[in-house]
């Protein structure tokens, strides 16, 4: 126990060490949401974000870290030579652009397995639980989800182009600064892009409680692969729905980060979907 505390601890220094690069960022993204807000902001649930995020972060470093460390050593790396092949600047350049293509490509696919698996969905449930997505709720993931990404995201990376290890500083900067715009509660429209990246709009209808918006938007960094597969739902000028998910009032949805189901709530099942089969489960109150 003592063993578990202490590593606990060290790791709750790191993750502090870690965002506070973040926090100057997201306090301007906030206070840009209280002046210009596309819904009004629910503080409890912005607070509560908040407050989640070094926590969240902690557990799952504490719980997994072992875990995941272990299976990394055990997984061929850089089949393909790319790390070779990246020897100049502008290589290098390429071979991280290549990373969160791929990156864009995999996400895809595990966010679309989390909205029609149940036991993933079951997880899920802590990100779509927030009743006004905003820029606090890009941290707003359950803290066992790392080791659900690894199977799916890290470990195929890691096998493919050896992962995100020595990735520049830039690649971080990025992938951090497109998850709090893509849930940034604000009434702006960024033109042409809306049919491009994933905007705060064009992300916000994957998190609606409208029934027509289930199943939509599941890209990361791009709309590419919602197009190709059928699942890209551009929203309408004004359309800016309301989220979270129905039944659930926002004090209870914390009891969702139990490692276990203590909640469960069927999601809606994504019939909508190309290629789907008819389901058998009862319509799932969701947004």
């Amino acid at each position: 126990m003592t063993e578990l505390l202490t590593t606990a601890a060290n790791n709750w220094r790191a993750v502090l060490a870690g965002l506070q690069p973040w926090w100057p960022v997201l306090a301007v993204a906030m206070a840009l949401e209280v002046m210009r807000p596309g819904k009004k902001l629910h503080w409890p649930t912005v607070i509560g974000n908040i407050i989640y995020i070094p926590v969240g972060l902690t557990l799952g470093m504490t719980v997994l870290g072992t875990a995941l460390h272990t299976l990394q050593g055990h997984v061929p790396q850089d089949l393909l030579h790319f790390r070779q092949w990246a020897h100049t600047p502008a290589r290098q350049i390429g071979l991280w652009l290549l990373y969160l293509a791929c990156f864009d490509f995999l996400y895809y696919w595990l966010h679309r397995a989390q909205h029609q698996v149940p036991w993933l969905w079951r997880y899920h449930m802590v990100h779509h639980s927030d009743v006004n997505v905003c820029a606090a709720s890009v941290g707003r993931h359950h803290w066992l989800e790392e080791g659900f990404r690894f199977f799916i995201i890290t470990g195929p990376l890691i096998v493919l182009m050896g992962g995100a290890k020595d990735a520049p500083g830039w690649v971080l900067a990025f992938i951090v600064l497109n998850g709090i715009l893509m849930h940034w509660n604000v009434a702006l429209r960024f033109g042409p892009l809306e049919r491009c990246i994933i905007t705060p709009a064009y992300h916000r209808i994957h998190h609606s409680i409208e029934e027509r918006h289930y199943d939509r938007n599941f890209g990361v960094f791009t709309q590419l692969w919602d197009h190709v597969f059928g699942t890209r739902y551009v929203p309408r000028p004004g359309e800016y729905p309301e989220t979270g998910i129905t039944q659930l009032p926002h004090l209870r949805a914390w009891a969702l980060l139990a490692p276990w189901p203590l909640v469960w709530l069927d999601r809606r099942p994504s019939d909508s979907l190309p290629g789907s089969e008819p389901a058998t489960m009862e319509p799932a109150k969701k947004g």
